[in-house]
């Protein structure tokens, strides 16, 4: 059997910003396990070798977050390896807000989404690891991914940093987006002022990642294996 294996970025032929959510911090002195979620934008095609790398890392479900009518909504993402159980589960937030001041609204928006009941549902149910991506890997799934690090108790700072990550993985497609719309540029690069809002926004309306899924719907039950299998300590 082949020892097991962990990247931060997956080095996927064309799949950008992919990458693992493992090796943070907690503040009860727990880590974030390695291999259990993961996010990514859309592929553009799975090559045979990215197939056996994600089976590799664990990998046995993919959930999809895209559904906002654009053209970019319509590529076929993992579904084409017919690999992997696929669930879409559309959160909104396909086009982009016009002004860098509406983003951290608009990521709360995101996050209000009644789809989110199943997206999170999703991850505490799958057995084996967990990829979940939209377009760019950028804005919905950045917000999914913040409160599954809130969930885990990860540092404000390492949230924002997994956020900004996305600037360098997917940057070459972000300099394209500069002149797609209207919007104001900034609006297209994940500055640390963007998380930042909504978690402000976030906490105001909710308080804590776990009250939010209790509002969503989740059990504890449900909450409980999220952050068990996500989040283990030193022996």
């Amino acid at each position: 059997m082949n020892p097991p294996v962990i990247f931060r970025r997956l080095p996927l032929t064309d799949t950008p910003n992919a990458r693992d959510l493992g090796g943070y911090a907690t503040r009860d002195g727990g880590i974030t396990r390695w291999n259990v979620f993961l996010r990514s934008a859309c592929p553009n095609k799975l090559t045979e070798s990215d197939v056996e790398l994600l089976k590799r890392i664990g990998v046995t479900a993919v959930v999809d977050l895209r559904g906002g009518g654009n053209e970019d909504e319509l590529l076929t993402g993992y579904t084409q390896a017919r690999a992997f159980r696929c669930y879409n589960f559309p959160v909104g937030g396909g086009n982009p807000p016009a002004k860098i001041t509406e983003c951290g609204r608009s990521y709360l928006e995101i996050a209000d989404n009644p789809n989110m009941y199943r997206v999170f549902a999703a991850l505490a149910d799958n057995q084996g690891a967990t990829v979940f991506h939209c377009f760019a890997g950028k804005d919905r799934t950045g917000i999914v991914a913040s409160i599954l690090l809130m969930l885990a108790g990860v540092a404000d700072v390492d949230i924002i940093a997994d956020y900004t990550q996305s600037y360098a993985y997917f940057l070459e497609r972000i300099r394209a987006d500069f002149d797609r719309t209207d919007a104001e540029r900034d609006v297209f690069i994940p500055h640390p002022e963007h998380i930042e809002s909504f978690m402000r926004l976030f906490r105001a309306k909710y308080g804590d990642a776990q009250n939010y899924l209790l509002r969503m719907g989740l059990t504890q039950t449900q909450i409980n294996c999220i952050i068990g299998k996500f989040v283990e300590f030193n022996q």
